[in-house]
């Protein structure tokens, strides 16, 4: 397998199953994924496809009920420590800090536990702090820290033992957009020396940050490929209105926005016999990343039998 594509990431046959109540769910269905080393890559997909599951299983928080995966060419069941040693994980729901330490205390202890010297865990915890911009606030206490710089201590803390490979699991989850845009930054800046597997809800960041992305939807790989590679499978976007009342099942996941009770689509072209003849075409468009993911996962808030609430000034909102 080409040396496991110089020691990226690849998953052979990856499954993941849970009991329940004599019921076999598949949370992973045979994943196979191959992500060559100094790539970035996304994971996309709606809540519940797997995502967190194989982050879970490749930073060795959870074995496969069947198959594996390699990590920097280790095995995940077979060579658990050096697959450790060759990580850092990010989470978007990090509870592992100690609360009253503050962010420089919190990076000392986490250095120490890879066996760094007093001495190289005080430098290395300087050098993170300085790197993801939380150098004035190395004396805070943790529970002082906005959101924002939690996310930025936690990437801090995953690049303490400088791995190779970085597992981020919704690391901008809750985030306001400015600091969401510094932390896509700092994914940059760090991202040419390392091998990189995210999952994300925000199709913006996936574009900005991946050479590679695959949809997962009920723990099978759907589809995978560039940005402009999946949007070229996509093609052209038709913009219709139709009628709210009028908006069946099959097309709810492709509204964008509702006013005065009449629903905004953008519609794949090839799927527009979908649409009835009482809507307004009202264009044609380029897809973006959203349109890829409606398309092909499918969901929106009409589907949960939510409403979209109409915005005042005369715009769509979602």
């Amino acid at each position: 397998m080409n040396n496991l594509l110089a020691k990226g990431i690849t998953t052979i046959n990856l499954t993941r199953e849970f009991k329940n109540k004599g019921l076999t769910i598949k949370a992973l269905d045979n994943i196979n994924i191959e992500i060559p080393k100094g790539v970035v890559a996304s994971l996309v997909g709606p809540n519940g496809a797997g995502k967190t599951t194989l982050i879970k299983i490749l930073s060795t928080l959870m074995l496969p009920t069947r198959g594996t995966a390699y990590i920097n060419g280790y095995d995940i069941i077979k060579d658990v420590k050096n697959v450790r040693a060759s990580i850092g994980l990010a989470t978007g729901g990090e509870r592992t800090f100690y609360f009253r330490l503050t962010g420089y205390e919190n990076l000392v202890f986490f250095a120490s536990l890879y066996g760094l010297s007093l001495r190289e865990a005080k430098s290395r915890s300087k050098e993170l702090l300085d790197l993801v911009g939380l150098s004035n606030f190395a004396n805070y206490p943790y529970m002082k820290y906005s959101l924002g710089m939690q996310r930025r201590l936690s990437l801090a803390r995953a690049l303490i033992n400088d791995p190779p490979i970085l597992l981020l699991d919704e690391p901008t989850l809750g985030v306001d957009p400015i600091s969401a845009r510094e932390f896509r930054r700092l994914i940059k800046t760090i991202s040419s020396k390392k091998t990189i597997l995210l999952t994300s809800h925000y199709m913006g960041e996936v574009e900005e940050l991946s050479d590679i992305i695959f949809l997962i939807k009920d723990g099978k790989i759907i589809l995978n490929g560039t940005s402009q590679e999946l949007k070229y499978k996509l093609g052209k976007i038709v913009e219709a209105i139709v009628p709210v009342d009028q908006v069946s099942e099959n097309i709810s996941r492709f509204v964008v926005g509702i006013r005065a009770n009449r629903a905004y689509l953008r519609v794949p072209k090839t799927l527009i016999n979908l649409i009835d003849g009482n809507s307004e075409i009202i264009g044609e468009s380029e897809p973006t990343l959203e349109d890829v993911y409606a398309a092909i996962i499918g969901s929106s808030p009409i589907d949960k039998g939510n409403r979209v609430k109409p915005m005042r000034m005369g715009r769509w909102q979602a």
